[in-house]
């Protein structure tokens, strides 16, 4: 996620656990409304190229919401039981045996 990338520099002591979260978060709340992901966006002015105008934000959201919901939920549990995060932060000086 671009956005996620250029945040990162402003915020150096994030771990990459963190910005993993983030990530994950900004993708798939993308897919909650039509207007939140580029492919949302594609697949409404490709049907509309077609002469099918009825792919609206209103037709999105009975899909949209739900599978944003489940998605993050599933997602965040996945995440919290497969834990990336290092033991040690050497940014925050939490790593004492570690050689400089």
């Amino acid at each position: 996620v671009p956005v996620v990338q250029m945040l990162a520099a402003t915020f150096p002591y994030a771990t990459p656990y963190d910005w993993m979260q983030v990530s994950f978060s900004a993708t798939i709340a993308g897919n909650l409304t039509m207007l939140g992901s580029a492919a949302n966006m594609i697949v409404a002015f490709q049907a509309a190229k077609v002469g099918d105008r009825t792919f609206t934000s209103e037709r999105h959201a009975p899909f949209g919401i739900p599978s944003t919901i489940v998605s993050l939920y599933a997602g965040t549990a996945l995440l919290s039981w497969v834990h990336f995060s290092p033991e040690c932060s050497v940014k925050l000086g939490e790593c004492d045996d570690q050689e400089e």
